[in-house]
C-alpha cells in the first residue's frame, strides 16, 4: 500500500472517531477537524514518499487529504444522525422548530432525518474539500525540491 493511502487512512480513521464527537456537540465544526487531519495526512504523505518536486508533494498530499476528508466525512454523518436522534428522544426542547416526537408519522421522522443527514453530507463535503487543499498546501511546503545536476556541454564518452 502506497504511504499517501495509508497515511490517508489512518489520519481518517482518527479524525472520524474524533469528528463523530465534535459533530455530535456541535455540527458547524467539522471542516476544522478536516482541516487539521488535512494538513496533518498531507504533510506525513510527503514526508513519507520521498516527493522530488514541489508539484508532486502537493499531488502526495492531496491524495492523503482526500482520503482524510472522505473518512472524516462519514464521521460527521455518524455524528449528525446520532445528535438527531438524541435529541429526539430525550425531548430536548430548542427554539427553532420542533422535534418530532418518537410516536410522530413516518414522513415527519423521515423529513426530519433526511434534512439532518443532507445537511451533515453539506458540511463533510465543505471538509473533504479543505481537507484536500490544506493536504496539498502542506505536501507543497514540506517537499524540498532536489537540485537538477547541470547538463555539461562536452560530454565525456
Amino acid at each position: 500500500m502506497q504511504p499517501r493511502v495509508r497515511i490517508g487512512l489512518i489520519v481518517g480513521v482518527i479524525g472520524l472517531v474524533l469528528n463523530v464527537c465534535v459533530a455530535g456537540f456541535f455540527g458547524v465544526c467539522g471542516p476544522l477537524v478536516s482541516l487539521l487531519g488535512g494538513g496533518v495526512a498531507g504533510f506525513f504523505a510527503a514526508q513519507q514518499e520521498h516527493a522530488s518536486t514541489k508539484s508532486l508533494g502537493a499531488r502526495y498530499g492531496a491524495i492523503a487529504g482526500a482520503i482524510t476528508g472522505g473518512l472524516i466525512l462519514i464521521g460527521q454523518m455518524i455524528g449528525g444522525v446520532s445528535a438527531l436522534a438524541f435529541m429526539q428522544y430525550s425531548g430536548i426542547k430548542i427554539g427553532l422548530g420542533a422535534i418530532p416526537t418518537p410516536s410522530a408519522s413516518p414522513a415527519e421522522q423521515a423529513i426530519y432525518y433526511l434534512s439532518g443527514a443532507g445537511t451533515a453530507i453539506c458540511i463533510g463535503l465543505i471538509g473533504v474539500v479543505l481537507a484536500t487543499l490544506v493536504g496539498a498546501g502542506a505536501g507543497y511546503m514540506t517537499t524540498q525540491e532536489l537540485p537538477t545536476p547541470p547538463i555539461s556541454s562536452n560530454p565525456i564518452n
